[in-house]
């Protein structure tokens, strides 16, 4: 019985025992259920208002400095002196000269053969304006004789005046007695290049086919010429 009861109080002493530990447990996790903060969710975080940005201050003008007078010299009337401005010569107009009326005579002249008888070749020359650029030239063709008897011939008479050439008829001559005639044999044109205030030389050459004997010498060719000198 004794040992019965021994126990009997031991386990009451250790259920006890349990008990008081298991109710100061509680009592301990009741205390630290208290002192928990309950901090606030993100998502229930009320939203924060940006506080408005502080209106600056008006700038205070900077005070604008007073300009400086810049001083003026006194010019010295011995050294300061302006310098006379030289006038600008203005160009002299081109003078424009008169186109040279048509028609008119620019120049004569004669060239004559020298056979050593009493048969000659004389060309007489006359130049005359054309137009603005060209220059007319005539050539009278005469032969200077006594007594002749000759028959008509074709193309027996050549004038070249510059790069104009011209091959005319001599006509047929009749002339029994011994006083000294001048005959007409042909007459020719020439048209040559020459501006208004231009002036050139020209050469002239004249050939009459002869062909025969004259005061027994004989006269196959009857030439006389030289240069002209044209200006406008």
């Amino acid at each position: 019985m004794d040992k019965g009861r021994i126990k009997a109080v031991i386990f009451i002493l250790l259920f006890l025992l349990v008990m008081a530990v298991a109710v100061n447990l509680l009592l301990d996790m009741e205390k630290d259920k208290r002192e928990v903060v309950h901090l606030p969710s993100e998502s229930a975080a009320p939203a924060q208002t940006e506080a408005p940005a502080p209106t600056p201050a008006p700038a205070t003008p900077a005070p604008t400095p007073a300009p400086t007078p810049t001083p003026v010299p006194t010019p010295d009337p011995y050294i300061d002196t302006p310098a006379t401005p030289v006038p600008t010569m203005q160009p002299l107009p081109t003078p424009t000269g008169t186109p040279t009326p048509e028609g008119k005579e620019l120049g004569t002249g004669t060239f004559r053969s020298e056979t050593g008888v009493g048969l000659n070749v004389r060309a007489e020359w006359t130049a005359n304006v054309m137009d603005a650029g060209h220059v007319r030239v005539t050539v009278q063709i005469w032969l200077d004789s006594y007594s002749l008897h000759i028959i008509q011939v074709n193309n027996c008479v050549n004038v070249s005046v510059g790069e104009s050439y011209v091959s005319a008829n001599a006509p047929a001559v009749d002339i029994d007695d011994n006083r000294a005639h001048q005959t007409l044999l042909a007459t020719t044109e020439h048209v040559i290049n020459l501006s208004d205030g231009e002036r050139r030389s020209f050469p002239v050459q004249v050939e009459y086919q002869f062909g025969g004997v004259y005061q027994e010498q004989e006269l196959p060719v009857i030439e006389c010429g030289g240069t002209i000198e044209i200006e406008r």
